[in-house]
C-alpha cells in the first residue's frame, strides 16, 4: 500500500513539473486563428520562450475529442516541419488549397 502511494507522489511529481514547464515559459507570438476539424477559429501555434532555461520552443495547438492537444517542439523539429509543410504545398499545388470533396453515393 506505501509502495503504492509512493509511485501516485512521483507520478503527480512529474505532471506537476510538466505543467510548470509550460506555464513557466512567456508567450512571444502566435500564429492567426485557424479553423480546425470544424471548430471556432483559434490559434494553432505559440512561440514560447521559457525563462529559467533561456530557451525557444514552439507549441502545436491541435484538436483532439473535446479538448486539445498540446505538442512541443524545439526550434530544430518545428524547422523540419515547416520545410516538410512546405514541400506538401509545392508538390500538391492548386489541389491542396481546395476543400475536399464529396463522396459520390452510387445510386440504386
Amino acid at each position: 500500500m506505501a509502495n503504492e502511494l509512493s509511485d501516485l507522489g512521483k507520478r503527480v511529481a512529474r505532471g506537476i513539473a510538466e505543467v510548470r514547464k509550460t506555464t513557466g515559459s512567456e508567450l512571444v507570438a502566435e500564429s492567426q486563428p485557424v479553423p480546425l476539424a470544424g471548430r471556432i477559429a483559434s490559434p494553432v501555434i505559440q512561440h514560447r520562450r521559457r525563462r529559467a532555461e533561456d530557451t525557444h520552443r514552439f507549441v502545436l495547438i491541435l484538436p483532439f475529442g473535446e479538448g486539445e492537444v498540446r505538442v512541443e517542439l524545439d526550434t530544430k523539429d518545428y524547422a523540419a516541419l515547416t520545410r516538410e509543410m512546405v514541400r506538401f504545398w509545392n508538390e500538391q499545388g492548386e489541389a491542396a488549397s481546395k476543400p475536399p470533396a464529396p463522396l459520390k453515393e452510387d445510386e440504386a
